[in-house]
């Protein structure tokens, strides 16, 4: 809700989040949401400790259970991403950039991009799996709405106090 809300409220702010036409807008709606259902939650920090608690109770020391969960999640959304877009791009040679071939960033390139951060995070080769998706993620880097937000571009929290 709140993606739409900012793209009707800001629609004169350099470009929409949400492509107005109707299968781009599915498209970018779908992938946004295996993103937002099929990856995310799965690598929660709560989901981790949670998956690490119930593998002790029952007997199994290892605590790493959780983020071989995650990792696993994440490498197998990203390749299902990678599977979906590579044939979206490969269909339309006149494609842009992004996710859905459109020439501007949508809800599925943002959704998609902290989604390398966290997979290079749990040691996935993103670059082996989604050579695509790699491809756009390059551009969003060097789009103005991702350049000042991207983690390598945060100060710590220790410089600033």
């Amino acid at each position: 809700a709140i993606i739409e809300f900012l793209d009707s409220a800001f629609a004169d702010r350099g470009g929409m989040i949400l492509p107005l036409e109707p299968i781009a807008r599915a498209k970018a709606k779908e992938i946004a949401e295996i993103v937002n259902s099929g990856i995310q939650p799965l690598q929660n920090l709560s989901t981790i400790q949670t998956l690490d608690s119930m593998a002790a109770q029952q007997g199994n020391p290892d605590e790493g259970v959780g983020k071989k969960f995650a990792k696993e999640a994440i490498e197998k959304g990203l390749s299902i991403l990678e599977d979906k877009i590579s044939r979206l791009h490969a269909a339309d040679r006149k494609a842009g950039p992004f996710a859905v071939g459109s020439f501007g960033p949508t809800i599925a390139d943002i959704c998609l991009v902290p989604q390398f951060y966290n997979g290079r995070r749990f040691g996935i080769e993103v670059e082996r799996i989604c050579p695509t998706i790699v491809q756009i993620e390059n551009a969003c880097k060097n789009h103005p709405w991702f350049r000042a937000i991207l983690p390598d571009m945060q100060r710590s929290i220790d410089s600033k106090k």
